[in-house]
């Protein structure tokens, strides 16, 4: 990991040390207790292996199961044949604390605490019913050798084992709540940036659509017009070429606009290019808006409609109708469909829905329009 690490692996590291603190809380006291039996020479081989019992199920058992809990809360990530492995050393604890003379109650707590890091990985419904028959079952298994020491247990012994028995499970699954909380955060910001890159994607997409569509066929129009010039007017026809070639410059200029962001649609500029495209296509063009009116948007709407007459429509009228409320683009060389419809419109339609507006088109003979309502 890295020597500055970031919010997401600080808090891991937090809750990771959280849980080492807890696990010291669970077996601080059965250690102390056979570190002073051995110092005072009192059942010197007993205490020997309860240590080495306990350390292994800190390394053994404690380690892997708090190093699972990354994977969040009630994951269900271990199997029942690990977690029986992972409780088996904890369970050594009995039978040396059974020898005479019989360890303290408080030696229940090392395999309590392997059984409340168990809890950290079961589902909510199991962790209640694996945490309720582990508190009989570990005292019973102490009681074995152990009941009169039970009997013997003070107030405050009780009250210190109970509240260490309440404590560790309670803490360390709470502990986890919080990493979760932080995974599930986390996976929200991931999604949203993936929700991001998916809209730039679809909107480089569109862009793209309505530039190099709409640029390649008014140089598809305009290639036409100067085939049909050369022989009658060379002048004319160098001229028209002329405009293929700024044309294709503009286009080539969009294209890097639109992949850096900059590019913003004029609905002036929309319009002077679609009457002076479709006239010279040889439609007759009435152009009614309203003044200083500049809608993005419509200015969408319109280079997509445009770009639609000069593929599919032989138009010899075209009306364009801009107020701040409506656009409507209508003409009248409306063709029979044929083939498979393109995404244009269907495209269009998504981008002035998110706009907040609606786009809807009719046919009426050979009349054909597009309307986008605000």
């Amino acid at each position: 990991m890295s020597s500055n690490p970031d919010g997401f692996v600080a808090t891991w590291r937090y809750t990771a040390s959280s849980l080492w603190i807890y696990v010291v809380f669970g077996t601080i006291g059965p250690a102390a207790r056979a570190t002073g039996d051995l110092v005072q020479g009192t059942a010197v081989v007993r205490s020997v292996l309860l240590l080495v019992v306990i350390a292994a199920v800190v390394w053994l058992s404690c380690r892997p199961l708090i190093a699972a809990a990354r994977h969040g809360l009630g994951h269900e990530q271990i199997a029942w044949s690990q977690r029986a492995k992972y409780l088996a050393p904890a369970l050594l604890v009995y039978p040396l604390a059974w020898l005479p003379p019989t360890f303290p109650p408080g030696i229940v707590l090392v395999p309590w605490l392997v059984v409340s890091l168990l809890a950290i990985d079961v589902s909510p419904r199991r962790r209640n019913t694996l945490l309720v028959l582990a508190v009989p079952v570990l005292l019973g298994l102490y009681a074995v050798a152990g009941w009169d020491q039970l009997l013997d247990l003070d107030f405050q012994g009780a009250y210190v084992i109970g509240f260490m028995a309440l404590f560790l499970p309670a803490v360390s699954v709470f502990q986890v709540w919080l990493w979760q909380l932080m995974l599930q955060v986390r996976s929200a910001g991931e999604a949203e940036a993936d929700l991001a890159a998916v809209r730039e994607r679809l909107r480089l997409a569109a862009d793209l659509h309505d530039v190099q569509g709409h640029h390649l066929q008014v140089i598809a129009l305009k290639a036409e017009l100067a085939e049909r010039q050369l022989d009658r007017d060379p002048a004319a026809a160098r001229a028209s070429m002329g405009e293929v070639q700024q044309i294709a410059r503009d286009a080539m200029t969009e294209t890097k606009e639109i992949v850096r962001g900059y590019r913003r649609t004029s609905l002036r500029e929309e319009m002077a290019n679609a009457a002076a495209v479709l006239e010279a296509a040889g439609a007759d063009v009435t152009v009614e808006c309203d003044e200083g009116l500049d809608q993005p948007l419509f200015a969408l709407a319109l280079r997509e409609a445009t770009t639609n007459i000069l593929r599919h429509s032989a138009a010899t009228t075209v009306r364009i109708e801009a107020s701040p409320e409506r656009l409507a683009i209508t003409n009248d060389g409306a063709r029979e469909a044929t083939g498979s419809p393109g995404s244009g419109l269907a495209s269009l339609t998504e981008r002035v829905a998110a706009g907040g507006g609606r786009l809807a088109v009719r046919r009426e003979d050979d009349r054909f329009t597009v309307e986008v309502v605000l």
